[in-house]
């Protein structure tokens, strides 16, 4: 048995309750604790979950001037301890919220605004589903299992170094779909069958059908490799569009970048949508993305004149 499905059970945060006066907004904002517990979803209530506006900057970033090196550090410190864990054979589902929490509580502290739109479709699906969107930064692989994780069991698409490198223990603890990006054809191949396989055990998996990450958005690069995983298992897709370039890609070491603190950090996702015609299904995914994207401000490069 898998340690993503063995040890999913042992996650015993609370659930939280919607109270009744939400219904009058039609929103509830999520604390930062209650992002990473269970949610009891109710009828015309929205989930979301914003940075306080009294948020406190991190005492060493200000001491640092607002340098990389207060988000390096504690970047580092999170990894090597996770690291450690790993190879002992204890980075099970809890430790893996509780990185990503303490990656995200880093980046509040440098700065970072999170907005993060539309959970309860994170929630509802019954089900495995497959996440699929747009791929723009480290930042999202991070911190998605903060508030997915607690829902449903969950893997990654990844690319074969990321299981090879320093994240290696880390990663392989996840039982990734790991691809070489060097053959289109065998990729397809390898997440269809492995996919598969973890969804019908109940494991949903987070797919970016892009080949890079980039700041930018190019639709003819965003290809239908989760939508046919999806249909060949039956299951919905969940949308999700995002706008992470705070943390943008580093130019030496991609998974490195600098941060840039005046960019807001969009993350939002919508209603499940059905496999069954996999071209309407992939159109769909795809505005999706799009519209959010343009919302945003983020450059889409087929549009350019």
């Amino acid at each position: 048995m898998s340690l993503t499905e063995s040890i999913h059970d042992k996650i015993t945060t609370p659930i939280v309750k919607i109270p009744d006066s939400s219904l009058k907004t039609g929103i509830y904002d999520l604390t930062k604790e209650e992002l990473s517990q269970r949610i009891e979803l109710r009828e015309g209530v929205s989930i979301r979950y914003l940075t306080p506006p009294d948020r406190r900057r991190w005492l060493l970033d200000r001491f640092l001037l607002g340098s990389d090196l207060t988000f390096l550090y504690g970047y580092f410190r999170q990894i090597i301890i996770a690291r450690q864990d790993a190879l002992k054979g204890k980075f099970f589902d809890p430790r893996w919220i509780e990185l990503s929490g303490g990656i995200l509580d880093l980046i509040e502290g440098c700065q970072g605004k999170f907005q993060i739109e539309n959970i309860e479709n994170v929630v509802s699906p019954k089900g495995p589903v497959v996440f699929a969107g747009n791929h723009m930064s480290v930042l999202e692989t991070f911190v998605f299992s903060y508030f997915l994780v607690p829902h449903r069991r969950l893997t990654y698409v990844v690319k074969e170094s990321l299981i090879k490198g320093y994240f290696g223990p880390i990663m392989r603890s996840r039982d990734p779909i790991a691809v070489g990006r060097d053959n289109p054809r065998e990729d397809l191949v390898k997440v269809l069958e492995e996919g598969v396989n973890l969804l019908k055990k109940g494991i949903s998996i987070v797919v970016f059908p892009q080949s890079t990450r980039t700041r930018t958005f190019n639709p003819a690069e965003f290809n239908s490799i989760a939508v046919k995983l999806a249909a060949r298992a039956g299951v919905p897709v969940v949308p999700f569009a995002i706008k992470t370039d705070f943390w943008q890609n580093g130019k030496i070491w991609k998974d490195l970048g600098s941060l840039y603190r005046d960019r807001k950090i969009h993350m939002k996702f919508g209603p499940q949508i059905d496999t069954k015609d996999s071209r309407k299904a992939q159109e769909t995914l795809l505005n999706y993305v799009l519209t959010n994207l343009k919302e945003w401000n983020v450059e889409i490069l087929s549009e350019q004149k």
